[in-house]
């Protein structure tokens, strides 16, 4: 691809049962497509990825399958930049690693739920409410909090 001519482009379709992106991040059913286009500066780098990753619900702490789905647009400079945050290496090779950990990171939910209307977990015996209520009685209340109970009862 180095050798070719500015404008240059190839795109490469791609799927693995399981990536390991960096040692923080393992996805399954990662698939792909990445445009690479040969420009004066460098290589530009389009792609759209997804994969799965086996997470917990924050209120019920139940293990769910996550979908993330991420865009990416990148700039290889050509060496010698020092400079340059992602450089095309003296092989050629592209390392894509930092960028796809970076981007699929930022891609994914900060607070994962099993289902939007999760009820939680009851804070006395753990029950799971989204299973069903439990037999506590839920009746304490922040005493700075009770004039505000007081207009939820009217």
């Amino acid at each position: 691809m180095l050798r070719e001519t500015i404008g240059y482009n190839r795109q490469f379709d791609f799927e693995f049962p399981l990536l390991e992106v960096a040692d923080d991040l393992d996805l399954a059913n990662f698939r792909g497509v990445a445009r690479l286009t040969h420009t004066a500066q460098g290589v530009y780098l389009h792609g759209q990825f997804s994969g799965e990753r086996q997470s917990e619900c924050v209120r019920c702490l139940t293990e769910i399958n996550q979908r993330i789905k991420s865009k990416l647009e990148q700039l290889y400079e050509f060496p010698p930049n020092p400079l340059a945050e992602f450089a095309v290496e003296e092989s050629g090779f592209l390392d894509l690693a930092p960028v796809l950990r970076e981007d699929l990171w930022l891609a994914m939910p900060q607070y994962p739920l099993c289902r939007p209307d999760c009820r939680g977990l009851c804070p006395n015996c753990g029950q799971n409410w989204n299973d069903g209520p439990c037999n506590c009685a839920n009746e304490d209340i922040n005493p700075r909090l009770e004039v505000l109970k007081k207009l939820l009862d009217n």
